[in-house]
């Protein structure tokens, strides 16, 4: 696809490798645990590369191993490799920054220009 053509992202993706646990259930039921880093991450979740089989629409739970905290997460997307698979994940509760890498978006409306001319003239008087 051309640039045009590309979907937007909400956030964006930074890559980086951050400990993390996952903790499933396979296809089967069978409960797993999973120790792997992200490939990418962003504000609203992450690419994971997996050993355990999974499915999109899939609950998962994310632990990030360098802070402990905990989210829950869906699988959106599925590429498998042989023993390996890249697995995307979106969280379902966006609260705070699970990876502490995000700043905050605070927006901010610049004075029009003649407020800052006031300001300037009060300023100097």
């Amino acid at each position: 696809m051309g640039a045009l053509g590309e979907r937007k992202r909400r956030s964006k993706r930074l890559a980086l490798s951050i400990p993390v646990r996952v903790y499933g259930r396979s296809p089967d039921d069978q409960p797993f645990r999973d120790i792997t880093a992200t490939m990418m991450v962003s504000a609203h979740g992450g690419l994971l590369q997996m050993t355990p089989k999974v499915k999109r629409g899939q609950t998962l739970l994310l632990v990030n191993c360098v802070t402990d905290e905990e989210r829950k997460c869906r699988v959106v997307y599925v590429e498998s490799k042989r023993r390996t698979k890249k697995v995307g994940v979106e969280f379902t509760d966006l609260k705070g920054d699970f990876w502490h890498v995000y700043t905050p978006i605070v927006e901010t409306k610049a004075p029009a220009a003649s407020e800052n001319t006031q300001e300037e003239s009060k300023l100097r008087s």
